[in-house]
């Protein structure tokens, strides 16, 4: 994980790496780290828990979590990007 940005940085053409941009405000920010936190407590578990380890292991409880929560993500980009 360290070695792949510093390779990049080398082999890289110097107008294909660019710094992140992050659209939001703070209040944004804040906001959606709670609601991460707040899921993450309701749901009994990360998204990364549920979605590797719960479906390596042919979890149904982590399919219908990992189901919710992509589905739920991917209808607020919608939302934000195309309706509002």
């Amino acid at each position: 994980m360290l070695a792949a940005p510093l390779v990049c940085g080398l082999l890289a053409p110097a107008d294909f790496v660019q710094a992140p941009r992050i659209d939001a405000g703070f209040a944004t920010i804040v906001g959606a780290g709670l609601l991460v936190g707040l899921g993450t407590r309701y749901g009994s578990g990360c998204t990364s828990r549920h979605g590797v380890c719960g479906l390596s292991r042919l979890s149904p409880r982590s399919l219908v979590a990992t189901l919710a929560f992509m589905g739920a993500g991917f209808a607020m980009v919608f939302v934000i990007r195309h309706v509002l």
